[in-house]
């Protein structure tokens, strides 16, 4: 894959912004409480806010990272899938803990339906992780408030697959809307916040359908306001408990 200039550019423009953005706050709050201008009974409160905003700058940093990887030497990172095991609850456990301080500021908690079903498929569970962070941020950032964001999950039994739907009310997207494509963010989405580099979804395509040979699709209820992500990923199997 290789980027025009003209893209490169774009991306590396709004993805240093994206990332200066948080870091500036963080410094901000603690010179705050530093120098003690935060009342004390506000101080947790400020600091809970802090490692949230670290959060999202971790994952942008690591989009980047698998984006760079990946443009440079997708074979390697394909021949790294082969021989690891991605048990599917334990990694969306990981990926909610990382947008619960996020979501709760936004009232939209993260809830893993039927957790204790252990299932599993062959792949490095970092990129799948990523690929439910990413899903995860979109959810908290553009959900509407005080609503669930649920994740289902379980195997076909005809295909093997492991399908995993995640699905929340939020600003959604408009259908002819690519927001699978690099670089785009849908026009509500755009609306309700400034920051995003339309590289997040992207990344989750590359993922899903590149290195593990499965599929993503996204829609948008305007009746319901819904939006849903689905993905399929091969070669599914159960872990005895």
């Amino acid at each position: 894959m290789k980027l025009s200039d003209d893209k490169t550019i774009y991306l590396l423009a709004n993805f240093t912004h994206q990332v200066i953005n948080p870091l500036n706050g963080v410094l901000g709050t603690l010179d705050n409480i530093i120098d003690k201008t935060v009342p004390p009974d506000r101080v947790e409160t400020r600091l809970r806010s802090a490692r949230g905003q670290l959060e999202c700058t971790v994952s942008l940093v690591r989009n980047l990272a698998f984006f760079a990887q990946y443009t440079a030497n997708y074979n390697e990172v394909v021949k790294g899938k082969a021989d690891k095991t991605c048990v599917v609850p334990q990694v969306l456990i990981e990926a909610a803990q990382f947008f619960q301080e996020q979501g709760r500021e936004n009232s939209n908690a993260i809830e893993i339906n039927e957790r204790w079903k252990q299932i599993a498929v062959k792949g490095n569970p970092d990129l799948v992780r990523q690929v439910f962070m990413n899903i995860f941020d979109n959810g908290v950032k553009y959900g509407l408030p005080n609503e669930k964001i649920e994740v289902n999950y379980w195997i076909k039994n005809n295909t093997r697959e492991v399908i995993v739907e995640i699905f929340g009310k939020s600003v959604g997207f408009n259908q002819d809307e690519d927001i699978f494509a690099l670089g785009t963010r849908g026009k509500a989405a755009q609306e309700k916040t400034s920051s995003g580099t339309g590289l997040g979804l992207n990344i989750c395509k590359l993922i899903v359908e590149n290195v593990f040979g499965g599929k993503i699709a996204g829609e948008h209820s305007r009746a319901t306001m819904v939006t849903k992500f689905t993905i399929w990923l091969p070669g599914g199997y159960e872990i005895e408990r």
